[in-house]
C-alpha cells in the first residue's frame, strides 16, 4: 500500500516536479540543494493530502491537481528565491551606525522575469483546461449517452407469485430489529450500525448491515470488527443474525486498514464512484465492493458500458479488479447504486441532446427520476428478479409538480448495467408519489408511513406495491394499488395474501387482464366443485373451485358472458397464470362444456 501511495503521489505531483526542474534551469543562481529540499517538502505535503483526502483520480481531476500544484510551486519557489537573494545582500555588508542601510527588497527581475513567464504559462494552461473541459463535456454528450446499454419495453415485469419473485420489506424494519439485537455484539458500545444492502446469500434474499467503529480510539483499541448482521428481506417475522466473521478492513477503520483507502491506492488508473458496499460470499466471508471507471477525456463523464469492480477481502486485505460483468458470482451488485443512479439521470436528461434539457430547448422527452427509493439519496430501490438477479428500480416523471403520472420506469441490472426502460404509450399510470399518497391515507389515524414503492405487472395490470410502516419503523402491511385505476386498493400483512386478494379485486372490479403475456398463461381444465356469483354494480364476477385444486379462479362476466351459467359439476377449460404458491387467479378464454358451442 505504501508503494501504491508513492506512485499516486508522483502522479499528482508532476506539475510540482516540472516547475521545480524549470526553476533550476532558468534561475542559474538558485541553490540546487535548497530546491531539492523544497521539492521533497512539497512531495511530502502532497502525499499527506492524498492519504487523508483521497481526491478523485479521474483524468480531469489529475490535471487540475497538477496545475494547482504547479501554481503553488511557482509561488513558493518565488518566495524562496526572494528570501535567498535578500539574505545574500544582508550577508554582504552589515552597515555601521552612520552608514546607509542596504536595500533588501527582492530584485524586480525575480518577480517579473523568467518566473513570471512560467507563472503566466500555468495560468494559461488552467484556462485552456477549463475551456476544453466545458466544451468537450457538451460535445461528448451524445457519445456518452450511446454508451448506456438501454432497451425499451412496453409491459412491466410480471408478478405471478411472491415466492417466485420475492417482495422485500422496507429496510427500516430490518435496521430496527438489528438495533434491538445490538447488545449481542462484544463491546457493543464501541460500534455503530451502518448502511444496509440487499443481496442473496445461498439463494436467500437478505439484508446485510455493516458494524462500524464508533471513533478513532475504538478502532485503535480493538483492531477489528467482530462481524456483521443479516436478516431475511422478505420474512416479516424473521429475526436478525449476528455473524461472527471478523473484519479487519472496514470503511470506519483508519490509516492502512481503511477499506476505501485500500481500494483507492490499489488501482491508480481508475476513479471510484459512490460508496463501497458490503457483500457476503456463500461461505459467509465479508467483502467490500467498489465501482471504478475511467473518465471520458476531461469531460467529467464516463462510459456507462465500461465499469470495473474492485473486490476487497475484508479479512485479508487482498484486492482484485474485475470487469463488472465478470465479477465473482457472490457479488450481487458489481455496479453500485450511485453508478446506476448516474446512468438513470443521464438517460432521462440527455435523450435528445444537451440543448434540449433547458427550457429554451423545449425539454422534449426529458425524464426526471423520483426520489422515493432507499438507495442513492432515495432515487433507487433494489428489486430481485425471478431469475435471482438484483436490479435497481426507479420511476420517471416530467418534473412538473402538477402532474401525477409516470412517464415510465427503469430497471438496471446491477451486474451487467443493462438499463431496461418500461413505457406503455397506450396506458397512463400513476407515479410513485401518487402511490405513496394513497397508501399513507388508508389508515390516517395511525399516521403510518408509506415506503419503498415498486411497480409490477399483475394479470396485465400495472400495480404499485408499497410498504406501510409505523412511526417506530415496524412493518405493518403491504398495499397493492392499481396504477391505472387507483380505486382498486388492497392491503394485507402478507405479500402473497395481498396478491391473492388483489387478483380477486381486479376481477370483481372488471379489470381487463388481456395484456398478460400469452406465453405466461397455462391451459387448465377440470370439474367445478364450488361456485359463487358476486354482483358489484355493473360487474358480475364468478368465482369457482375445481376438484383437487385449492386455487380460487375468478372471471368477470363482461369478459366471459357464459360464466354466470356455471354450476357445480360442469367441465370447464380456461387459461390462467398460476403458480404453486398462489390461492387466487383471474382467468381468460373460459369455455363451459355444453354452453355456447354449436352442435
Amino acid at each position: 500500500m505504501i508503494v501504491d501511495f508513492i506512485i499516486l503521489t508522483l502522479l499528482f505531483s508532476i506539475g510540482i516536479l516540472m516547475i521545480n526542474f524549470l526553476i533550476l534551469v532558468l534561475e542559474k543562481d538558485s541553490s540546487r540543494k535548497g530546491m531539492a529540499v523544497l521539492t521533497v517538502m512539497e512531495l511530502l505535503i502532497m502525499a499527506v493530502f492524498l492519504y487523508l483526502v483521497l481526491p478523485s483520480k479521474n483524468l480531469s481531476s489529475l490535471l487540475w491537481y497538477n496545475l494547482w500544484g504547479a501554481f503553488a510551486a511557482v509561488l513558493i519557489a518565488s518566495l524562496y528565491l526572494a528570501i535567498k537573494t535578500a539574505g545574500k545582500k544582508i550577508g554582504k555588508k552589515i552597515p555601521a551606525a552612520n552608514e546607509k542601510r542596504v536595500d533588501v527588497t527582492p530584485e524586480t527581475k525575480l518577480a517579473m522575469g523568467q518566473l513570471g513567464k512560467v507563472f503566466a504559462a500555468v495560468v494559461v494552461l488552467m484556462g485552456v483546461l477549463f475551456a476544453v473541459s466545458k466544451i468537450s463535456g457538451i460535445t461528448s454528450i451524445d457519445e456518452v449517452y450511446s454508451s448506456i446499454p438501454a432497451k425499451t419495453k412496453e409491459k412491466a415485469e410480471v408478478l405471478t407469485s411472491t415466492k417466485e419473485t420475492p417482495i422485500a420489506i422496507a429496510p427500516d424494519m430490518a435496521k430496527r430489529k438489528m438495533l434491538q439485537k445490538f447488545s449481542v455484539i462484544p463491546n457493543s458500545n464501541m460500534f455503530t450500525l451502518d448502511g444496509i444492502t440487499a443481496q442473496t446469500i445461498n439463494g436467500e434474499y437478505v439484508y446485510v448491515a455493516t458494524v462500524e467503529y464508533n471513533g478513532f480510539f475504538k478502532w485503535l483499541k480493538l483492531g477489528e470488527v467482530p462481524g456483521y448482521f443479516k436478516i431475511s428481506a422478505t420474512d416479516i417475522n424473521a429475526q436478525p443474525e449476528f455473524v461472527k466473521e471478523p473484519l479487519k478492513y472496514t470503511p470506519s477503520a483508519f490509516f492502512n486498514q481503511d477499506a476505501g483507502r485500500k481500494i483507492y491506492a490499489a488501482f491508480p488508473g481508475y476513479a471510484s464512484y459512490g460508496k463501497i458496499n458490503l457483500e457476503i460470499d456463500d461461505k459467509g466471508i465479508p467483502y467490500y465492493i467498489q465501482t471504478l471507471y475511467k473518465e471520458y477525456g476531461v469531460t467529467g463523464l464516463m462510459h456507462y458500458n465500461q465499469f470495473k469492480t474492485a473486490v476487497l477481502n475484508a479479512q485479508t486485505g487482498e484486492v482484485k479488479l474485475y470487469d463488472s460483468k465478470k465479477a465473482p458470482a457472490f457479488v450481487d451488485a458489481p455496479i453500485t447504486s450511485a453508478a446506476a443512479n448516474s446512468m438513470n439521470e443521464f438517460f432521462g436528461r440527455y435523450g435528445q441532446g444537451w440543448w434540449n434539457q433547458f427550457v429554451f430547448g423545449a425539454k422534449k422527452d426529458v425524464k426526471v427520476p423520483t426520489d422515493n427509493g432507499i438507495y442513492a439519496s432515495g432515487q433507487l430501490t433494489p428489486m430481485l428478479s425471478k431469475e435471482g438477479q438484483l436490479n435497481y428500480f426507479t420511476d420517471f416523471t416530467s418534473g412538473d409538480d402538477n402532474q401525477d403520472s409516470a412517464l415510465g420506469y427503469s430497471l438496471i441490472d446491477a451486474r451487467s448495467g443493462q438499463l431496461t426502460y418500461y413505457r406503455d404509450s397506450e396506458v397512463g399510470i400513476m407515479d410513485s408519489d401518487g402511490a405513496i399518497s394513497i397508501a399513507a391515507k388508508i389508515y390516517p389515524e395511525k399516521k403510518w408511513d408509506a415506503e419503498m414503492p415498486v411497480l409490477y405487472n399483475i394479470d396485465g395490470v400495472p400495480t404499485w406495491i408499497v410498504s406501510l410502516m409505523d412511526t417506530k419503523g415496524i412493518f405493518k402491511k403491504y398495499v397493492y394499488i392499481n396504477a391505472v385505476d387507483n380505486d382498486i386498493v388492497v392491503d394485507a400483512e402478507n405479500a402473497q395474501n395481498a396478491l391473492d386478494a388483489y387478483r380477486i379485486e381486479l376481477a370483481t372490479k372488471g379489470s381487463n387482464n388481456s395484456s398478460t403475456q400469452a406465453d405466461a398463461l397455462t391451459k387448465k381444465s377440470g370439474v367445478v366443485q364450488r361456485v359463487v356469483v358476486l354482483a358489484n354494480g355493473n360487474n358480475t364476477v364468478v368465482s369457482f373451485l375445481l376438484k383437487d385444486d385449492r386455487t380460487v379462479y375468478s372471471v368477470n362476466s363482461n369478459n366471459s358472458p357464459y360464466a354466470i351459467f356455471i354450476k357445480e359439476g360442469d367441465n370447464v377449460t380456461f387459461k390462467a397464470n398460476v403458480t404453486a404458491d398462489q390461492t387466487a387467479a383471474s382467468i381468460q378464454d373460459l369455455t363451459v362444456e355444453g354452453l355456447g358451442t354449436k352442435k
